[in-house]
C-alpha cells in the first residue's frame, strides 16, 4: 500500500483517504460523486500514475457509466486537457 504522501483529505468531508479514494466519495457523498468534478481529480491522478489519456477517459466513464466523449468533452471544457 502507499505511504502517507498517497493520502488525499477527502473534499467533502476532511477525511484522510488513501486510494481508491472515490469509492470513499461514492459511498458516503453520493450527491456529490454523481457530479462531474470528481471525474477532474481521477483523470490527474490516473495520468500521474503513467495511464495514457485514452485509458483514462476509459476507465473514468465506465465507473460512472457515461460515454468516453462525455467525460473527455468535460474535462476539456474545465481546462484540464
Amino acid at each position: 500500500m502507499g505511504n502517507d504522501k498517497d493520502a488525499r483529505e477527502c473534499p467533502y468531508c476532511g477525511k484522510m483517504l488513501r486510494h481508491p479514494y472515490w469509492q470513499h466519495i461514492q459511498k458516503r457523498h453520493s450527491k456529490e460523486y454523481e457530479k462531474n468534478e470528481t471525474w477532474i481529480q481521477l483523470y490527474r491522478d490516473y495520468e500521474s500514475m503513467g495511464m495514457q489519456k485514452d485509458m483514462c477517459l476509459m476507465v473514468i466513464s465506465e465507473l460512472f457509466n457515461v460515454s468516453q466523449d462525455d467525460v473527455e468533452s468535460y474535462l476539456k471544457k474545465n481546462n484540464v486537457l
